[in-house]
């Protein structure tokens, strides 16, 4: 209340401090919730440059590589592979696998959105289709991590 002469007197001065406490604390946690949300975004960006850097990586390996390329394009039309192809094959399905396995952490994180993770997918769906890919997964498929392991295991079973 306010005493004689228009002051207030010492509870009302401690409502309003405290009023203004609250006042100031809500603002802090809103900033902090601000400051979060823009790190988490700033992640997610990080998060889609690294994925394409990496993406760009293995095709760059792909394509400076002429005998991987020629195998490739001889695995991908069902002609057979020989023991050297099938290991060069190998050796050009481990950082294609390895940017799934990544993309699937990072759905698992909440970094990747549903709509980039169906398309990793469908991507590891193509190509899981090819015998010798699937004989090389079953080789591998202890390398990876057992999340990861399940989820293309899925795949393979549709």
């Amino acid at each position: 209340m306010i005493a004689r002469g228009g002051e207030m007197d010492n509870h009302d001065k401690t409502d309003w401090m405290q009023i203004l406490g609250f006042g100031g604390l809500i603002a802090s946690l809103v900033f902090v919730g601000l400051e979060l949300r823009q790190s988490r975004e700033i992640a997610i960006a990080d998060v889609y440059q690294q994925r394409a850097a990496m993406l760009i990586d293995v095709h760059s390996i792909t394509l400076t590589s002429e005998l991987l390329y020629d195998t490739y394009n001889k695995a991908t039309s069902g002609e057979p592979l020989n023991s050297g192809d099938q290991i060069l094959m190998a050796t050009g399905l481990t950082p294609i696998f390895t940017y799934w396995e990544n993309n699937h952490f990072q759905y698992e994180m909440g970094l990747l959105s549903e709509e980039q993770w169906e398309s990793s997918q469908n991507a590891m769906k193509a190509v899981l289709r090819r015998p010798d890919v699937q004989l090389w997964w079953q080789t591998e498929r202890a390398e990876v991590r057992k999340t990861f392991a399940d989820v293309v295991d899925d795949l393979l079973a549709e």
